[in-house]
């Protein structure tokens, strides 16, 4: 098994806080690991596990390891993973309680498992990836914390998903930005997209799920534009294009034209990393933290995903985390 020889370091303390020479990625020191081996993936975010079979139950000390690496790291990666789906929901579980989305597809009669489906013959906005990256499902009350991902079919070559560190797009923004943004709230609805969809051309519509139990109020919510990690204390940005509304109190112009000028920060190639699916590959990304896209440029070729969601808390924002609420 891969033992890192890695100095051991808090990962609540800021890179600039840590003596020189001590190594960083995703913006903090690299800790060490002595069960499970850990390949980061690039400087910004994601890093490639081994010496784990999820099969099976994982012992204590494991499990400690591979939650240190997914706080670090936010995405972290498994490789000839062949799983059952019981199996695939008892190590999602690790990570929290799983949940249904009312917009995506269930898999196989399981209520609580996701799939991401595109046939070879399909086109490519079948699948919801969204032209920018985002953050899943932000206009429920509790988005969710993480998304535990296997492939079960890929092409031979692209289909990629990448992902954009959150973290590090705030904390590259100048004082003034970052206290703007601290202020700000944002208005994230799914109420219309079952209605948008039924408007385009069959040829042109969203794989969407066709029913599903939630309330009216469960599909709009107003959440900070920063978000704060309820343990660390660290920012990150919290407002993307998926769901958008607008900014509390601004208008829709204004709100988009700011919301551009962010979106255009998190393509920046320093803050990301991207993952090359292969069968069995299975990936969990902190939802909370990054935001992340799929790559369709593949055709004629089927990609299948399978998923599931676990249920995040309230975003904590910058004025709730500083009065206590």
């Amino acid at each position: 098994m891969t033992v890192s020889s890695r100095p051991v370091a808090n990962p609540a303390v800021p890179a600039t806080e840590t003596p020189a020479g001590t190594p960083i990625v995703a913006g903090l020191p690299m800790p060490e690991f002595r069960r499970i081996g850990v390949e980061p993936i690039s400087g910004a975010c994601g890093c490639e596990i081994t010496g784990v079979d999820l099969r099976q139950p994982l012992d204590a000390e494991t499990l400690a390891e591979v939650m240190k690496a997914f706080e670090q790291f936010l995405v972290i990666v498994f490789r000839d993973q062949d799983l059952t789906p019981e199996q695939h929901k008892a190590f999602s579980r690790y990570f929290g309680e799983l949940t249904e989305l009312p917009q995506a597809p269930t898999y196989a009669g399981h209520r609580d498992m996701q799939e991401v489906r595109r046939e070879a013959h399909e086109p490519e906005n079948v699948v919801p990836s969204f032209e920018h990256f985002h953050t899943d499902s932000p206009f429920l009350p509790t988005p969710p914390k993480c998304i535990v991902m296997r492939a079960l079919e890929v092409p031979q070559w692209g289909g990629d998903t990448a992902f954009s560190n959150a973290y590090l797009v705030y904390e590259h923004l100048s004082d003034g930005m970052k206290t703007l943004l601290d202020s700000l709230q944002v208005v994230y609805s799914g109420k219309d997209i079952w209605a948008k969809n039924e408007k385009l051309a069959p040829d042109k519509r969203l794989r969407l799920r066709e029913s599903h139990d939630f309330t009216e109020d469960q599909l709009e919510s107003i959440h900070p534009a920063v978000r704060v990690h309820p343990e660390t204390g660290r920012k990150a940005l919290f407002a993307t294009s998926a769901y958008f509304k607008r900014f509390v109190g601004w208008s829709e112009d204004e709100s988009r034209a700011l919301l551009a000028y962010l979106q255009s920060l998190a393509q920046h190639l320093h803050y990301h990393c991207r993952i090359k699916w292969q069968k069995d590959t299975l990936i969990v990304w902190d939802n909370r933290f990054t935001l992340h896209r799929g790559v369709h440029d593949f055709k004629y070729e089927r990609r299948h995903l399978i998923r599931t969601t676990v249920v995040g808390e309230r975003p904590l924002g910058p004025a709730a985390r500083q009065t206590g609420n």
